[in-house]
Order: C-alpha cells, then structure tokens, then sequence
C-alpha cells in the first residue's frame, strides 16, 4: 500500500465501553505500520457510558474521528454515516468488540488492491459464535445469494473493505431501512473476498438479540429486492390458476350431466372464480409494486467507477 493513501476504519459502536479502548489502540498501532490511518468510531446511540471513552480517545490522538448519533438507528445506518464523513483512499470496516483482528481489514484491503476490485469481503475460517449466530451467518449467507445478487457465494461478514470514493457516495444513502451489503451488491460487480481470523470475544457479550437479528433478515428480504412481492404475485397467480381451473372443471361437469350442481357446489364456484380474478389482478399490482419500490431505492446508486477526462459527468439519475 502507498505509504501516502489514507486509510478510513470505520467502526459503528454500541454498549462496548468495557473494550473499545483496547480495540481502536489495536487498530491505531497495526496500520500505523503500514501506512496513514483514520477511526471513524459512529456512537449508535448507545445507552452506556462509551462516548466518554470515544471523547478520550479522539482527545488523546487526533487520528481518530467520531460521530454521535441521538438515537440507535442500527449496525448498518451508522455504518453509513461513517462512511459520509471517511476521508481515506481505502475504507474498512470492522466491529467494536475486537473480534475482528486488524490484521484481517488489512488483509480484505491487500486483495481490494491486487485484484483491481471495489470492495472485498473477510471470510472467515472459523468463528468464534455461538450456535444461534453461526446459524444466522449460513442463513444469511444464503439469502444473500438469493435476495443481492451475491451468485459467486461471496461470504458477507463485517470485514469489508472498500474503495473510499464508492463508500463516500454510498454514505449519502438515506433510506430508512439500509443494508450496506445490499447497496453494496447494487453499485458494483467486482467484489471479491479473503479468508481471514475471527477471534474469540474476550470481554462482554454479543448484542444482538433474536429479534435484532430478524430485522437483519427482513433487510435482506426487502432492501432493493422485490423478492417478498414476487412471490405474492406467483402466488396469486397460481392461486388465480386453481380457481378458474376448479370453476371450468366443474362447469364442464354440469353441461354434460345436465342437471344443476347442489348449491355449496355453486357458491364454491362462484367464489372460487371471484376470487382467482382478484388474486391475478392482485399479482399484477404487485409486480408494479415492486418495480416502483426498487425504482425508489435504488436512486442515486449507480456509482461511476471511472471515466476519460473528456467525458462529461453524468447527470444525476431521475430515481422515478
């Protein structure tokens, strides 16, 4: 790495005033070694008494940099911010508590460098988590693949590294509900990953909660994907399918026995026929649904990697 590129580590903080110090003086010795170096620590509102310790250490070394939220708006919201205020050449990203060792955002951003990419995810050999977290991992990994458009199976993790001009213009995101990796996997295709450490956690404990790791599972679900609303519209659709199907069989049926149907049999069909026009038209809505919805998102993503000297800038994307 060039000794004069500056590299932005940007950590999102909560409920770690036990370790934080010990973390960010970690981060501060690796990559003075190597190079220029800024912390982004982005207090997520957190109810302890760590920003005093973010106002001693940005105090003590003026390397490090801080932003304080007035309320918890998630990992990933505070993520973002961090990023609208990252000055560095580079960006990575690591967690509070440690377990993600410097060496491994280093290593994320030597493949970043080597291999001409945009972002590179740290993969890691073995975790030190819980079943319940080892289990939430696979399944986002998974829907991931399903939901971003993640079809080499790269493993997202925290560990990111990533260009700083593409960070700095994913920070200006502000959408309510964000999921970095899902902005990520819409602005670029050259993401790559790299095996690294993931060490045990020597203090304190996780917190995320059942219910903080389901909200992370719906921003998977519905961040600039459309998926939830396609399959309703398949189901519609195939419900819509099934009914009008039922309704010509058993039309068919009394045409050519020639007598009435008992009357639930008429009340069935009836309804059965109403409602499979409902369920298409239903399906129909959806699909515009969902593509206003993905047009509503996704404005202002579509991140110019390069460009010759001579071209024009773009002009700024209509987001309807």
């Amino acid at each position: 790495m060039a000794s004069d590129a500056l590299v932005s580590v940007v950590v999102p903080v909560y409920c770690s005033e036990q370790y934080l110090a010990a973390t960010v003086r970690e981060v501060l010795d690796f990559f003075a070694k190597v190079g220029r170096v800024e912390v982004v620590l982005v207090n997520d509102g957190s109810p302890d008494g760590v920003q005093k310790v973010i106002e001693r250490l940005s105090r003590d070394d003026p390397r490090v940099q801080f932003l304080e939220l007035g309320a918890n708006v998630g990992q990933h919201a505070a993520t973002l911010r961090g990023f609208s205020i990252a000055r560095g050449d580079w960006v990575v990203t690591l967690d509070d508590d440690g377990q993600n060792p410097p060496e491994a955002g280093y290593a994320a951003l030597e493949e970043l460098r080597a291999g001409d990419l945009d972002v590179v995810y740290g993969s890691f050999d073995s975790t030190e988590q819980s079943l319940s977290r080892v289990v939430a991992s696979r399944l986002n990994r998974w829907l991931s693949s399903h939901t971003l458009g993640n079809r080499s199976g790269i493993a997202v993790s925290n560990v990111r590294a990533i260009r700083g001009d593409l960070a700095r213009a994913l920070g200006n995101n502000r959408s309510a509900y964000p999921y970095v990796d899902a902005l990520l996997f819409r602005t670029t295709r050259r993401i790559g990953q790299v095996t690294v450490e993931h060490r045990a956690r020597g203090v304190g404990h996780s917190t995320y909660t059942l219910s903080k790791l389901l909200r992370l599972w719906m921003a998977h679900i519905t961040t600039l994907s459309a998926l939830p609303l396609r399959l309703a519209t398949m189901g519609s659709f195939a419900t819509s399918v099934f009914g009008f199907t039922i309704g010509t069989i058993e039309l068919v049926r009394v045409l050519a026995e020639r007598k009435a149907p008992p009357g639930w049999l008429s009340l069935f069909c009836a309804v059965t026929f109403l409602f499979s026009v409902l369920f298409a038209f239903l399906g129909v809505i959806s699909t515009y649904l969902g593509r206003l919805y993905i047009a509503q998102n996704a404005g202002g993503l579509d991140w110019v990697r390069a460009q010759s000297a001579e071209a024009p800038a773009p002009p700024p994307r209509d987001p309807g």
